[in-house]
């Protein structure tokens, strides 16, 4: 008996399964032993043939569910990016062969105190259960960190595919593309994991604002940054009173913990590690001492210092700091009249205005500090890309914003590892290291911009109605949070 649910092939299918069974293959000669060569050969002959019976004229394809399609190119993305970390980019792995070195320090008394003490202590929890599980090997605790930010990179995948409203496919996609063009960086370092804690912050609020406040006092916990993100997180009237006091309530507690585990002092010394750096090579403020090294030398020389870092040290170093702070103060004001103008608004201020809100405020954060190290895209990302997910129909230009980001991201793939000599060494100093750069932070400046731009101008609006999940109704520009419950 046929089965009635059962698929009659196509002319189309059948002409594919006469071109697999034409398709030539490769044959070893007989009485010839296989080489080197004869294998690869044979070997990409077998991915390929896999791939058509995969893929074929597309049909099989579509015919994937949309949750296995995800996982598929998840596969296929990260296994690039564990690639370039086996290949060409495996200096990344100094951070967290950094951190294994110092936590085997507690197995010998050392004091809490002492041990990555540049980090808040939150940080040193996170970063330390790899540990419990690695049996003091350096190596597999590398390889258990790497599962660990794996294993949250996969949960905010999921969540986009959860919570995405319309662009579900489009924040989806982008996010399976941010790991090859953010690279290995992002399964090294762990700012991964506050910034996916703000983009998930940014998904729920409409419909989970006190979690929503409890991520974000848990990223500031871990990095400290995000408690900049606090008062944008407030700005909706109706979700503001139980925000900040979840977030005070999170923050209290981690506080106490804290001083409890270690004291005050270990509470306060990332703080005084911050401030006692100099001026990183990255950093936008370096740029005019960074392009006059480069091109003469001269009294300028970049140093490796005790802090982990590249800094440019020479005349008019301290003045370009000082600048920096100014301008770090300036972008302050502009932030808080921002936050000021959406409280006012509270009513009309939902998820998308929030995220512009954030992404300005981290992203001047960023552009305005004497110290930017490349991880720090990670921050922005996941907002920008949430943000996609809650974009409502006929707002392009949240994607053109979040494609810009991932862009930036691939170009400071490309300056760190690949050409860093260019830009820290003076054997390799180059004019062209200098100029991406250069090109690397006016595109972010220019990010920034648009970001600040468009919650300017979001905040401007009228009250507009909305649907009872938070969401603006078709025709409108923005996702709003109802007044109403």
């Amino acid at each position: 008996m046929s089965d009635p649910d059962a698929v009659s092939p196509t002319p189309e299918d059948d002409q594919h399964v006469v071109a697999m069974r034409t398709r030539p293959t490769t044959q070893r000669p007989v009485g010839v032993a296989p080489n080197a060569a004869w294998r690869l050969t044979s070997a990409v002959d077998q991915v390929a043939r896999a791939l058509d019976r995969l893929v074929g004229d597309g049909a099989r394809w579509a015919r994937l569910t949309p949750g296995l399609r995800v996982a598929v190119g998840y596969l296929v993305t990260r296994l690039i990016v564990l690639a370039l970390l086996a290949v060409p980019e495996t200096v990344v792995l100094g951070d967290p062969i950094y951190y294994a070195h110092n936590l085997e320090k507690l197995g010998t008394g050392t004091d809490l105190m002492s041990v990555l003490h540049e980090y808040p202590l939150p940080a040193v929890a996170l970063v330390g259960l790899p540990w419990l599980l690695s049996f003091g090997s350096v190596w597999a605790y590398v390889c258990l960190f790497i599962v660990l930010l794996m294993a949250i990179d996969i949960a905010f995948l999921r969540l986009l595919f959860r919570f995405g409203g319309r662009r579900q496919t489009a924040a989806v996609t982008l996010w399976l593309a941010a790991g090859p063009m953010m690279g290995p960086l992002a399964l090294t370092r762990f700012d991964l994991v506050p910034g996916v804690l703000a983009g998930a912050a940014v998904l729920i609020l409409a419909t989970r604002p006190r979690l929503a406040a409890v991520l974000i006092a848990c990223g500031a916990a871990i990095k400290l940054w995000p408690v900049v993100l606090l008062p944008a997180l407030a700005s909706p009237l109706r979700t503001r009173g139980r925000v900040l006091a979840m977030a005070a309530v999170t923050g209290a507690v981690i506080v106490i913990a804290i001083v409890a585990v270690d004291g005050v002092d270990r509470l306060l010394s990332p703080l005084g590690w911050q401030s006692d750096r100099g001026l990183h090579v990255e950093s936008l403020a370096a740029l005019p001492l960074m392009a006059a090294w480069s091109l003469a030398h001269g009294p300028w020389s970049v140093r490796f210092t005790e802090f982990a870092a590249c800094e440019i040290q020479g005349p008019g170093d301290h003045v370009v700091i000082v600048l920096a702070n100014v301008a770090a103060g300036a972008a302050t004001l502009l932030v808080a009249a921002l936050w000021v103008r959406a409280w006012r608004r509270g009513g009309s201020v939902g998820a998308g205005t929030v995220g512009w809100l954030m992404l300005t405020a981290a992203g001047l954060l960023i552009l305005t500090n004497k110290v930017f190290s490349p991880q720090y895209l990670l921050w922005i990302s996941p907002i920008a890309i949430a943000m996609v997910a809650i974009a409502p129909r006929g707002d392009t230009g949240v994607r053109r914003f979040a494609v810009l980001v991932l862009a930036v991201g691939a170009l400071t793939q490309v300056l760190y590892p690949l050409l860093y000599p260019l830009i820290t060494t003076d054997v390799w100093a180059n004019p062209l290291g200098v100029l991406l750069l250069a090109i690397r932070d006016l595109a972010l400046m220019a990010c920034v911009v648009y970001a600040g731009r468009r919650a300017w101008t979001e905040t401007s609006r009228p009250v507009r109605e909305t649907t009872t999940d938070g969401r603006d109704l078709p025709d409108g520009p923005q996702a709003v949070i109802n007044r109403s419950e």
